[in-house]
């Protein structure tokens, strides 16, 4: 979870805040993503998405950076698929 010294949590001194993009090519494909976007609403924020990535799109998703939860590296070890593949009865490996 963010802190509130995170940047993404301090509003930008135009009232602004990032919002994260997340695009799929194709019906088949999963959602990846695809970069950011920084505006002061989610109807500005799809505008702007829209704009540089609809070319490339099926389907765009939207979701404010602040409410995002980013795991990565020790994160992901830890918590995310340890206790995924705990909660599944599945055993673990220690590495």
């Amino acid at each position: 979870m963010p802190s509130d010294d995170d940047p993404r949590r301090k509003p930008r001194i135009d009232g602004s805040r990032q919002w994260e993009v997340f695009l799929r090519e194709s019906s088949t494909d999963p959602m990846r993503h695809v970069g950011s976007v920084t505006a002061p609403s989610a109807d500005i924020a799809t505008d702007h998405a829209t704009t540089l990535f609809e070319y490339a799109a099926s389907a765009l998703w939207l979701c404010p950076a602040d409410e995002v939860r980013r795991l990565g590296g020790n994160d992901l070890a830890a918590k995310g698929r340890t206790d995924a593949t705990a909660d599944a009865g599945t055993e673990v490996t220690q590495r």
